[in-house]
């Protein structure tokens, strides 16, 4: 729902909302109740105002871009990987490329950490209204329910990957989460298998991917449960999406990323004017005589292989002044008047890369080859062998992660730290710049000064 088109009787609920949000980043979530004449049993009074409290969330994600949810974990993180290089300097986004982020960085602050507590705060709001409401009937009750969760989730996994151990969160009351200290990021991911669990059971499963469903929370906890090294649990929800009948690779690869991508699991619809996806605003130049801000590092480019569709479709090459630029291209549209690419979130083929990934490491690597000959194939390369070994295999699994998934929500970021090969990778490609403590990023200062409890992470 764009805001411009909410009903007047509407605004004061997004106000509400909005307020108890941005208050409760001002000290992580230490908020004192708003001076407001609404409260949340009247916004979670029936059906309709309550589906509104849950959009207000999508609208508040998808306002801006280079937030956590909106562009800004393809862009952050492919600069602290060996993804992303900037063709001109801006100092808080130059810290993540040269691995030397302040705390003080304000998009660390603003953009990612505080980003996540506000859409975090929000979903716990949304829960415990939720929960306590007597005119939201059962049905929409259990199906919001299960949204937030999902979307509580997703905010906790890119929290828990980019800081490690983290406050959880799950609660509104101001004192209690004032005095939060950090918790082990394997007590965090246990709350993420249990919100996505929680949200496969309440969601519905539809092909409607423009809200979160069964199967986005079943392609969610594969991920997750790949990190978790719950293998074959993994290889069981990445399955279930796979074999839903509900997706499919799309043939063109320049559809991948369209509104109609018959392999998006689950996207967020643009809520401002004119605007398509978060990525696509910022990979891609405003004109053809302008200069890409971001280019693509030339040893992401070596790792394709000759005759990959990716590398032609997926990769624009452009001449600016007589320098070339080759820059991401897997969404193709600046802005629009018309919206032709959403956010797409998640999408088919990282399942068969989380199912192949889980076969392998359960020393299944026929079946793993299989899932990999898939993206290859669609791909335009010749399938690999399947006498191959594991290790071949698991190798073939990482190089295919990184052609695919490229400058896509931070999973060369990720993949490099969870199989332990961020500081021999990284090490070599950030020139000797690397320290092992750049693998997390900082936690803001702001919220050392605001939140007692915290302590930051080392090298920092």
């Amino acid at each position: 729902m764009k805001p411009n088109s909410c009903p007047i009787k509407f605004i004061c609920l997004w106000v509400l909302l909005s307020s108890l949000t941005i208050a409760s980043c001002k000290k992580l979530v230490q908020v004192d109740e708003p001076d407001d004449s609404l409260t949340t049993s009247t916004v979670f009074s029936n059906d309709s105002l309550a589906q509104v409290a849950v959009n207000g969330l999508y609208i508040k994600i998808m306002t801006n871009t280079k937030f956590l949810l909106n562009g800004g974990m393809s862009l952050f993180p492919g600069l602290s990987a060996d993804e992303l290089l900037r063709t001109s300097t801006m100092n808080n986004e130059e810290q993540f490329f040269q691995n030397a982020i302040n705390p003080n960085n304000l998009l660390v602050n603003s953009n990612l950490w505080k980003a996540a507590y506000s859409y975090i705060y929000h979903c716990n709001i949304c829960m415990e209204g939720l929960h306590k409401s007597t005119g939201v009937t059962a049905e929409i009750r259990k199906r919001l329910t299960g949204e937030v969760l999902f979307v509580r989730a997703l905010c906790y996994y890119y929290l828990v990957n980019l800081y490690g151990d983290v406050p959880l969160v799950l609660g509104t009351n101001a004192e209690v989460n004032a005095m939060l200290a950090r918790a082990a990021s394997d007590k965090v991911y246990i709350q993420m298998e249990s919100d996505l669990l929680a949200a496969t059971d309440a969601l519905a499963g539809t092909n409607i991917n423009t809200r979160p469903t069964q199967y986005a929370a079943m392609a969610l906890l594969a991920r997750v449960y790949l990190h978790m090294q719950y293998w074959s649990r993994a290889e069981e929800m990445a399955n279930a999406v796979i074999t839903a009948g509900q997706f499919t690779l799309a043939n063109d690869l320049n559809a991948v990323f369209k509104t109609k991508s018959p392999e998006t699991i689950f996207q967020w619809a643009p809520v401002t004017a004119n605007s398509n996806s978060g990525e696509g605003f910022i990979f891609v130049p405003s004109s053809a005589a302008v200069r890409p801000n971001y280019t693509i590092d030339t040893g992401l480019l070596a790792a394709f292989e000759a005759n990959d569709l990716r590398r032609h479709n997926w990769v624009r090459t452009v001449m600016i002044n007589g320098i070339k630029y080759d820059h991401p291209h897997k969404y193709k549209v600046f802005r629009s008047p018309v919206a032709e690419e959403y956010n797409v979130v998640l999408r088919l083929a990282e399942q068969y890369l989380i199912r192949a990934e889980a076969r392998a490491r359960q020393l299944r690597t026929e079946e793993a080859v299989d899932d990999i000959n898939v993206i290859r194939t669609r791909a335009g390369l010749p399938a690999i062998a399947k006498n191959i070994s594991n290790d071949q295999c698991l190798q073939q699994l990482q190089k295919q992660r990184r052609v695919e998934l490229f400058a896509e929500w931070g999973h060369r970021w990720f993949d490099l730290k969870r199989t332990q090969q961020a500081d021999a990778i990284l090490g070599v490609a950030k020139g000797g710049r690397w320290q092992a403590h750049d693998q997390l990023y900082p936690i803001p200062f702001t919220e050392l000064e605001n939140a007692p409890n915290l302590e930051q992470n080392s090298g920092y």
